[in-house]
């Protein structure tokens, strides 16, 4: 596995562990030991559990989901 392949189970490991953080030094705690979070494969992974809590109805998750993509975005962008 390269570099640039994160292992999909400890990225699954680190999303879960930063959708259950509660404020925003937690979130960035976690962003910070978990640099992988950052990058395209979190995006896509937290993408597949949005649209798999919308098909199930879930839309308060959902929207607590895309305000933790936004988050992760907002960060991704401000440390390129």
């Amino acid at each position: 596995m390269d570099i640039d392949s994160p292992d999909p189970q400890a990225l699954h490991t680190a999303l879960d562990a930063f959708i259950q953080t509660t404020t925003m030094e937690e979130a960035l705690l976690v962003l910070d030991q978990h640099p992988d979070l950052l990058g395209d494969q979190a995006d896509l992974l937290l993408a597949e559990i949005i649209n798999s809590a919308r098909k199930q109805g879930h839309e308060l998750t959902v929207q607590a989901l895309d305000e933790r993509r936004d988050f992760i975005r907002s960060v991704r962008q401000e440390r390129e």
